[in-house]
């Protein structure tokens, strides 16, 4: 007699499949599951470490605001672009940088917001256009501007986010 050992957890290999019986019209739900899948499982990300823990709270802010008038109060939807314009952003980040807050923008943006203490805080937007829109305040002094954006970070906002920690 042989027992069955139930699979648990990401060592399966069901686990990472594309569920049966779904039909989408623009294969968005696919490329997202693909997507997804990558994330847990390239060795690069540690499931529930910060760089996994901010995607994924990335992707739950899409799937709840991918929808117009999301918030009750006619925000635009979150598109597919900005989506994947967040998730570069934020796989280019230094290590030495700690992960953002994901926040969903009226606009359609996405927002990656860091704070320090009162009086310290700077927050990037991103739309899927290669265009990051920041803003920041640090001790009363305010800065602000866009960025274009291609294969890497503007130096610019790098050097704003390590202003938080010094």
């Amino acid at each position: 007699m042989s027992v069955a050992i139930p699979c648990i957890g990401f060592d399966c290999p069901s686990f990472l499949a594309k569920p049966s019986g779904v039909v989408t019209s623009s294969g968005n739900f696919e490329k997202i599951a693909d997507q997804i899948a990558e994330m847990w499982s390239s060795q690069s990300i540690t499931f529930g470490g910060p760089l996994g823990e901010t995607l994924m709270s990335l992707y739950i802010v899409y799937k709840e605001c991918s929808k117009a008038d999301w918030d009750g109060y006619g925000a635009t939807a979150i598109t597919a672009d900005a989506y994947e314009e967040a998730i570069k952003i934020i796989k280019l980040l230094p290590s030495s940088i700690r992960m953002p807050e994901i926040v969903a923008e009226p606009s359609g943006e996405i927002g990656l917001e860091w704070r320090r203490g009162r009086g310290q805080i700077f927050v990037m937007s991103v739309s899927g256009r290669h265009q990051i829109n920041y803003a920041g305040l640090f001790s009363g002094n305010t800065i602000h501007g866009s960025e274009y954006f291609g294969e890497t970070i503007p130096s610019r906002i790098i050097e704003h986010l390590r202003r938080l920690d010094s």
